[in-house]
């Protein structure tokens, strides 16, 4: 286990920082990338032509190999005793004033993701309640800062009074709900690089801990301006943590409010993939934890727009024209932190997935590439041609059950099976099955290898996902087919598998 310190002086030699919680992950990679920025100059673009100068010092940085020990040190000089997690008067992200201004604490409970906490039932997250609280380890705790910072609920909290004003309701957190994406290289030290956004040519702002002052919670949040304003200085939440008298864990919590106002709205955030609603509001992405990541792999690829949807900002200067080098561009990889939960207390899952070397071929207005051209047209085929497989996969599992539990079929395939009104287990247990084998026959069209039903070469997925859903279909519905009259249900269900078909309706 590793600080910030010498996690960038030893980024060349590492391959990846890795926390059991990936909420945190998320944020932590935008801390990372904000401070490489910073030791590396990459944090500012003046003068004329700022982007092309900037991307050929980012270029000329990915060359050396490595970041200086001694910059990384003079950064951490400048900012002395702001990164410790329990400083008196600066702890790291987190707000001293809470001790006075919240009446009671929020427990240590409130801080960990994945206990239960209030008035939750016990059985819903573990043996961890309030009457008894477990102290979390110091390094732990972190984890569980980034991910409030991050991905907190809105709604109710600890109640905070500021100059008289008393509030216990709070706003969500930047990133929840969403799935951010990164790329990633050969070693850490390309991935921190490569995850700087372009900063623009704005003035630089300061994170919470370059600040001189605390910020004021009932004052407007400053205008976003540079990579700190578009990286970390979104969080709503204010937080506190107690350390035990030796510092080794945590033992209790304070977690409210951080602002009233929203203040101006900040760019679309560089890891998102943003889409379009029929309002024209431009929103990120919702992460949803039964969708993988390669299921938007074309629309991550694509330059642009694709159907409305805009990949993330961060690829764009992933190309042969942003002066990736090209040993880099051909290893480089793609990571996503999701997670599944709506805008208050539902956390559904968290999940985390990395891509082989893809973004190789990521798209650029100015590349004139017949070969890269190729390879995305077929991955945006077979992606297509999977989704679409997969909503009739569903729709004829959702019908044959119907049909077959309909009265007077003479079917028995709902004895003692519970299930919602109308949908049946089939729907659901062909849907898990054909995604997992789906994922598989996708990697080897996009890598051009022969797989039941392709054939190497072509532009299209042939019947690869057909043979994959058909597969699904007879797993799920076979174990049924004993009756003559349920068989001849999913039989005829099982055709509308095939392209262009549509199942007639038995005669009365």
């Amino acid at each position: 286990m590793l600080g910030l310190r010498d996690v960038l002086v030893r980024s060349h030699e590492l391959a990846d920082v890795e926390l059991p919680l990936p909420p945190a992950s998320a944020v932590l990679w935008r801390v990372l990338a904000l401070v490489t920025a910073r030791i590396t100059g990459l944090d500012q673009a003046l003068g004329k032509k700022s982007k092309s100068r900037w991307l050929a010092r980012r270029a000329q940085l990915l060359s050396d190999g490595c970041l200086d020990p001694a910059a990384v040190d003079a950064y951490f000089a400048e900012h002395a005793g702001r990164f410790d997690l329990f400083h008196p008067e600066r702890p790291w992200m987190q707000d001293p004033r809470l001790r006075e201004e919240c009446s009671k604490s929020s427990g240590v409970n409130k801080l960990a993701w994945g206990r239960t906490a209030g008035q939750n039932q016990v059985w819903l997250g573990g043996h961890h309640h309030d009457l008894d609280p477990q102290p979390l380890a110091s390094a732990e705790a972190v984890w569980h800062l980034l991910a409030t910072l991050g991905y907190g609920p809105s709604g109710r909290c600890t109640s905070r009074v500021v100059r008289g004003r008393n509030e216990a309701n709070v706003t969500a957190g930047p990133l929840r709900g969403t799935v951010s994406y990164h790329p990633l290289g050969r070693t850490l030290f390309e991935s921190l690089v490569l995850n700087i956004p372009y900063p623009g040519t704005g003035e630089v702002d300061l994170a919470p801990w370059e600040r001189p002052d605390l910020n004021d919670p009932l004052g407007l949040p400053e205008e976003p301006t540079g990579l700190a304003g578009l990286l970390v200085n979104q969080f709503r939440h204010a937080v506190l943590v107690q350390p035990s008298p030796d510092g080794s864990q945590v033992v209790d919590a304070w977690v409210t409010w951080a602002w009233r106002e929203r203040g101006a709205p900040p760019e679309l955030d560089p890891h998102f993939i943003h889409q379009t609603s029929k309002e024209g509001r431009v929103y990120p992405r919702p992460a949803q934890a039964e969708r993988a990541v390669w299921r938007d792999l074309d629309s991550l690829l694509r330059h642009g727009e694709d159907d409305g949807n805009y990949r993330p900002r961060i690829l764009g200067d992933c190309t042969r024209m942003a002066q990736v080098p090209q040993e880099v561009l051909d290893a480089l990889r793609l990571r996503a932190f999701g997670f599944d939960q709506d805008g208050q207390t539902r956390d559904k899952q968290w999940f985390t997935a990395t891509t082989p070397a893809v973004l190789r071929w990521l798209e650029d207005n100015e590349t004139d590439d017949t070969e890269n051209a190729r390879i995305v047209h077929r991955i945006g085929l077979a992606r297509k041609s999977a989704e679409a497989l997969g909503r009739r996969l569903e729709k004829a599992c959702r019908e044959a059950w119907k049909e077959s539990n309909s009265p007077g079929s003479g079917g028995s395939s709902g004895k003692g099976v519970k299930t919602e009104t109308g949908v049946g287990p089939w729907a659901h247990h062909g849907m898990s099955r054909y995604w997992s084998q789906a994922e598989s026959v996708f990697w080897d069209i996009v890598y051009d290898r022969p797989t039941p039903g392709y054939t190497p070469g072509t532009a299209g997925p042939g019947n690869a996902f057909n043979l994959v859903a058909l597969a699904a279909y007879d797993e799920v519905t076979g174990p049924y087919c004993e009756r003559p009259r349920v068989a001849k249900v999913v039989e005829r269900h099982r055709s509308a598998l095939f392209d262009h078909w549509t199942p007639r309706q038995e005669a009365a």
